[in-house]
């Protein structure tokens, strides 16, 4: 009897392996433009619960198929009917009768989807560290946006950044309208020339509000692009902030198993 034909290998380890990979196709396709399925240990703990989850289903169905037979014809209907119910439409997330439906994976597709892109915006937020001036703002979210243009020519990614970057413009517009009226205010008090509580707060509100739409055009470099692309992002960063200024180590590292591996080499 030959290896492949062995029980082990037709029974588990042929429709593990067939499983993994079709599943991983059908990841990639289904978070395609949502961010990185590698891109932290968390999301890579969760796609791979996702992967053995599916193929652990696949092997329990080719076992338990040469058993249907034996299923009575009136559950069989009992089921099929009850598939057939109306259910009340309810939010985005996945339904719980979906959840128990399919062992799990639902759950678990929607928490790595919501991993995913925690992700992205932890690193956009860090990618913004000791960035603090609206100058700065700008010129990063004029560098990020023809980054983009240049590197993506669909049509809606191209509408999305010219989107975001309006945004992001009138943003630091109104963060730079707001620090220049609390400075004239500053100068024609004598008495108190130091900018008041709430001034400061009004200042350090629309610098967040700048910041939190650079955010937004850094998480679509980020969703469209590449690992290879992190030496050109850092280098857009390096012209505003160099490493050393804050103690910052520029734009972090797309964290994955394959990138450590790549540094060790």
């Amino acid at each position: 009897m030959s290896w492949y034909q062995q029980s082990w290998w037709t029974h588990f380890v042929l429709p593990a392996v067939v499983c993994a990979g079709v599943s991983w196709f059908g990841l990639l396709r289904h978070f395609h433009g949502k961010g990185r399925l590698l891109g932290s240990r968390r999301s890579t703990a969760l796609a791979c619960s996702v992967l053995a989850l599916m193929c652990a289903v696949a092997i329990g169905t080719g076992l338990l198929l040469p058993h249907l037979a034996a299923l009575p014809p009136a559950a069989a209907g009992f089921a099929t009917g009850a598939a057939a119910i109306p259910r009340k439409k309810q939010d985005e997330t996945t339904q719980p009768y979906v959840k128990f439906m399919t062992l799990g994976i639902a759950w678990l597709m929607e928490r790595l989807e919501y991993r995913m892109r925690t992700d992205g915006l932890t690193w956009c937020d860090a990618a913004l560290e000791g960035v603090r001036e609206s100058t700065q703002l700008r010129l990063l979210a004029h560098g990020v946006r023809q980054y983009l243009l240049e590197r993506h020519q669909l049509g809606a990614v191209v509408k999305a950044v010219n989107a975001t970057y309006d945004a992001a413009e009138k943003a630091i517009d109104a963060a730079l309208d707001v620090q220049t009226m609390i400075d004239e205010n500053c100068r024609t008090r004598w008495l108190a020339p130091e900018p008041t509580a709430h001034e400061r707060f009004e200042c350090r509100r629309s610098l967040e509000e700048a910041r939190t739409q650079c955010v937004h055009l850094l998480l679509i470099a980020y969703l469209h692009g590449r690992r290879s692309e992190q030496p050109e992002i850092e280098a857009l960063r390096a012209k505003l902030v160099p490493e050393d200024t804050y103690r910052s180590a520029g734009v972090p590292t797309q964290r994955g198993w394959f990138s450590r591996w790549r540094a060790r080499g």
